[in-house]
Parts: structure tokens; C-alpha cells; sequence
């Protein structure tokens, strides 16, 4: 009998995953390449990648040939990788944010399945795959998902380790937990390190479980975490000397501790409508869940220790990220993992018990958000104050009548009080709606340059240069593939106060000699005025006062930018 279990539950394992791997796989990988890079993000570290390929150096990242040395190297090598293996395409740049996101939720399975039960790990998985935050960063080629993957599956191991009494499994769980870790820390530094050593350090003190500690093989880890990062970072400081001082203590302490000018400003509260929108429809659940949690863990925390420890995951992180003044929206995805298992593990509670109030309410929010929703959408293209992309407005439409139609199952469901139906209506309008937000990709995306890019690879040779005239285009290198030369004020007294691209590059140039293209105005006049054919591309505006000084043959234009030439092109 025993054994006969044993094999139902391995191959339930083997279906779960089997099954989970599948769905998600098609999910992620539908529709990657049906759109341009967006910008700044997705140019910048794709062009990064693109000339570690280029120039054959796989330790200093570059950016427009200008050593970009704010985050450590793994993501790049991911991205170099899948340009190597599929080539310079879109769905290529975006090939490993998804498939890391598959892994993440594969992952907190896993976890939830071990922690809780099967049913709270199919849950948690499918929660973490439909919200919009997490499903829009793995279609999103930059870091955040990446280092919220690494940092969750560090936590997760280790949670499991800590949770496991095999020792045979406690030592497997915690060698994955310090492999993710260093790689956590080879992708955006020291929370890579900080956020394990801070929420299992909270946990161990809280339970006074300091005898854990001679079990965690901490010694083994040491090692795993060393070998795995310290080369590269020595490798960079050797290459550029200046390194460890740029990237420690301006890009690490700094934008953290200081008040120092880095990008989007925001209050403290900023992440709590973050959570709430980026977490839908699930996030009808949070507070019902989260207090359910607490209370578990306040009248006895000692046989609630996994609970507990998602808890202070989620809240240690969430304070940690709220502090700085200096924040964006993808930041706060680490939480997400331990979210989803909480809320997971809160409705695999409730499954059977319909008649729950928790669920009463949750669904009655459920319809007013959804009902919200839908007069947003039809209000938003007529409001003169807020201006949507062209294109936009038949997807605003089309999500609309989505909410409108699941307004109207929240109302039946509210009377069915049945935990199954309303999580299966959940999944399916958070999947519709995710594949409504993907297809309106390329009308949101206003700001790539690919069109004049293409237009201009048409007709440049390798004698040709390319300028960029007081703006940069973050996605122009990786579309030409190649160099672009930039005109701006580099010398200019307020370059460190304003967040923006000239700082980036700025803060690159004491690394190598730029003089031969990131120039000033009086040197672009002299190559304009040489026997050398000269591309511009610049903003419409600028264009008209550009015009006024000389001669120039416009060749083309998109959105607000405009691609001049010094010399009559032929078609």
C-alpha cells in the first residue's frame, strides 16, 4: 500500500510539473516578437549584450562602446546567449524573461506543495503566472524579473531547507538556495545577499531556532557563493580600476542611503497601488489572506514557521524598496513569489468552505473592481487631460467588455458561493485580459526608433556616420548594429543631478577615451561640414532651428524624430 502511494504521488509530481511546464511555456512564449523594444530598458541591455558579442569581451559591459558598469554581468551573459543561439530578434531579447518567469513558477509549485499541499501549489503557481506585474516583466526584456526570480527561488530553497527534516533534502534545498543566491548577486549585487541574510535572520530570531544554524551548511555555501561571484568582479575591477569604488559605493550605497538625484522620485506609499493593480485579479484576496496569516502566526507561530516566514519576506522587502526615494514599478516583484504562495495557501484553506464570508467579500470586490474598470476604459479616450497612444483605443475597448462580462459572473458567482468557479473565472479574465494587454504592445510602444533605423540600414555604408543630435535613442545601436556618435553638453555642471541618458554615459566616460564619438556641438559642425556623409536623426523640434543654421536633406520621420543627411540620398 505504501509503495502504491508513493507512486501516485511521484506521478502526480511528474503531471503537475509536466503539465504546469506546458501551459505556462505556450502562455509565456506566445506573441514575443510581435512588437519592437520597448525604451529605455529594453534597447539599453540588449545593445549591452549585443556588443559583448560585437567586441568579443564578456566582462565589461558596454553600451555605445562606453563601459556600463551599473549592474554585474549575468543578465547580459543570458542575453548574449540567446543571441548567439537565435540571433538579433526581439523574441530572442525576450526568450530567457520568460523563460525564468516559467521557472519561478515552477518553483514556488514546489514550494507550495511541500509547505502546504498540492492543491495550495497548483494555486500559487497560477496566481504567480496571471499577474499582470509578473506577466508583463517576463515580456519585458530588462533585469527586474530576473532578480526577482533568483531572489524568490533563493528564499523558497532556503525556506525548504529550513522546513525539511531529511537531511538528505535540507542539504539539496539550501546548496540550490546559495546557487540562486550567487547568481541573485551576479544579476543586481548585494540584495542578492541582503534579502536572505535579512528575512531568514528575522525568522531565526524570532522562533529562536539558532541551533538551525549548524544545519543551514553555511561553510559550503561560503564557497558556492564565492566561486560563483567574486571572479567576475575582481576580473572588472582588473579591467577597469575604478570599478569597485563606481559600482559599490555610488550605485549600491548610495541610491539607497542617500538623497542623492536618481531616477522617479516617489512617495513612501508609492508600492501599496502598485501591489494592488500589478496583483489583480488575486489582489482581491490580500488582505483576507494576510490577515489570516497573521492571526495563524500570532496565536502560535511555532507551527506556523513557514507562514511566518513569508510574512517577513514580503514585509521586510516591501519596507526595504518603500524607503528610498528613488524607486520604479518593477522593484517590487521579489514579493511577488511569496504573495502568490500566501494567497495560494489561503484559498486552498477555503476550497471547501463556500460559505466563507472572506469569500463573500472578496467576490462583491471582485464586481466593483470589475465594473470600476470597465467605466475607466470607456471613459479614459475622452478625457482631453489624459492623452493614450494612438491605436490604443479598440484594445481599451476590448478590455472593457471583458470586465463588463466578468462583472456579470462575479454577480452569479456571488450567490453560488463556489471557491472553484470563482478561482476558474479569475484564471480565465486575468488570461484574457494578459493577452488583450500583450497585443496592445506595439500601439503603447511610441517611443522606438526601429522604423528609421531600418530605413537608414537600408542606405549607410561602414563610411558613414551616425549622430545623434542631443538626444540618444537607446535601441539605434542594436538596430544598426553598430557605434552611434551622440552630441551633447558632456561637460556641463548639472550632468549629475538629472537621472537621465547623458548621466549614464556620462558616468562611463572616465573608463575609456569617448572623444571620437560622444562629441559637442563644435565638432559635430566640422564632420557636418567634411567630405563624409552624415546621418542625424534628432527630435522635430530641434529640427526646425537645425534647418535655420544649414543645409540638410530630410529623409524621414516617426513619431517626433526626424533622420537628416548631409548629402542627397538616393533611394
Amino acid at each position: 500500500m505504501l509503495a502504491t502511494y508513493k507512486a501516485k504521488t511521484n506521478r502526480s509530481w511528474i503531471t503537475d510539473l509536466l503539465f504546469i511546464s506546458i501551459a505556462l511555456g505556450i502562455f509565456y512564449l506566445l506573441c514575443l516578437g510581435t512588437h519592437a523594444l520597448f525604451t529605455p530598458d529594453e534597447g539599453r541591455y540588449s545593445e549591452v549584450a549585443r556588443e559583448m558579442i560585437a567586441t568579443g569581451d564578456y566582462i565589461t559591459p558596454r553600451l555605445n562602446g562606453v563601459a556600463f558598469l551599473d549592474k554585474p554581468i549575468f543578465y547580459y551573459w543570458l542575453q548574449a546567449s540567446a543571441i548567439k543561439l537565435f540571433g538579433l530578434k526581439e523574441w530572442a531579447l525576450r526568450f530567457w524573461p520568460s523563460m525564468i518567469a516559467l521557472i519561478g513558477c515552477l518553483i514556488t509549485y514546489i514550494a507550495g506543495r511541500f509547505l502546504f499541499n498540492r492543491r495550495a501549489g497548483i494555486l500559487s503557481a497560477i496566481i504567480l503566472a496571471t499577474n499582470p506585474l509578473y506577466y508583463g516583466a517576463a515580456h519585458y526584456a530588462n533585469l527586474d524579473l530576473e532578480v526577482a526570480v533568483l531572489i524568490g527561488n533563493t528564499l523558497l530553497f532556503a525556506l525548504l531547507g529550513l522546513q525539511s527534516e531529511s537531511n538528505r533534502q535540507r542539504t539539496l534545498f539550501f546548496l540550490l538556495a546559495y546557487l540562486f543566491c550567487g547568481l541573485a548577486a551576479l544579476t543586481k549585487g548585494l540584495i542578492g545577499l541582503a534579502f536572505p541574510t535579512m528575512i531568514i535572520g528575522a525568522w531565526i530570531l524570532i522562533l529562536n531556532r539558532w541551533n538551525i544554524l549548524g544545519k543551514m551548511r553555511l561553510l559550503t555555501g561560503a564557497c558556492i557563493f564565492i566561486a560563483l561571484t567574486v571572479p567576475w568582479y575582481l576580473l572588472a575591477q582588473q579591467a577597469n580600476p575604478q570599478f569597485f569604488h563606481f559600482f559599490f559605493v555610488v550605485q549600491q550605497f548610495e541610491r539607497f542611503l542617500t538623497q542623492a538625484d536618481f531616477n522617479n522620485p516617489t512617495p513612501a506609499w508609492f508600492y501599496l497601488p502598485v501591489v494592488l493593480a500589478g496583483f489583480l485579479p488575486w489582489s482581491i484576496f490580500i488582505f483576507q489572506a494576510l490577515i489570516q496569516h497573521i492571526k495563524n502566526v500570532w496565536r502560535e507561530r511555532s507551527k506556523h514557521q513557514a507562514e511566518l516566514y513569508l510574512l517577513l519576506w514580503f514585509v521586510i522587502i516591501f519596507l526595504f524598496f518603500s524607503f528610498p526615494k528613488s524607486k520604479t514599478v518593477g522593484y517590487i516583484l521579489p514579493i511577488f513569489p511569496a504573495l502568490a504562495l500566501l494567497t495560494g495557501s489561503y484559498l486552498s484553506q477555503y476550497w471547501d468552505k463556500p460559505k466563507s464570508k472572506a469569500i463573500f467579500f472578496a467576490t462583491l470586490s471582485f464586481i466593483i473592481v470589475s465594473f470600476t474598470i470597465m467605466v475607466s476604459c470607456l471613459l479614459v479616450p475622452h478625457i482631453k487631460s489624459i492623452e493614450i497612444a494612438q491605436g490604443l483605443a479598440p484594445y481599451l475597448t476590448d478590455t472593457a467588455i471583458l470586465f463588463f462580462l466578468s462583472g456579470l459572473a462575479g454577480c452569479y458567482l456571488l450567490f453560488k458561493k463556489n471557491v472553484a468557479k470563482l478561482f476558474s473565472c479569475l484564471t480565465i479574465i486575468a488570461v484574457s485580459f494578459l493577452l488583450i494587454l500583450l497585443s496592445s504592445a506595439p500601439a503603447m510602444n511610441q517611443k522606438t526608433i526601429k522604423p528609421l533605423a531600418m530605413q537608414l540600414k537600408s542606405v549607410i555604408t561602414a563610411q558613414d556616420e551616425v549622430v545623434t543630435f542631443y538626444r540618444y535613442y537607446q535601441d539605434l545601436p542594436l538596430y544598426l548594429e553598430r557605434r552611434v556618435t551622440i552630441v551633447a553638453d558632456w561637460h556641463a555642471t548639472d550632468i549629475i543631478h538629472n537621472d537621465n541618458w547623458v548621466r549614464e554615459l556620462w558616468f562611463g566616460m572616465p573608463f575609456q577615451d569617448t572623444s571620437a564619438w560622444l562629441i559637442e556641438e563644435p565638432a559635430f559642425w566640422k564632420r557636418w561640414n567634411s567630405g563624409k556623409r552624415v546621418f542625424v536623426l534628432m527630435n522635430t523640434h530641434d529640427y526646425k532651428h537645425f534647418s535655420e543654421k544649414t543645409k540638410s536633406y530630410k529623409l524621414g520621420e516617426y513619431n517626433d524624430v526626424a533622420l537628416v543627411s548631409n548629402r542627397i540620398v538616393e533611394a
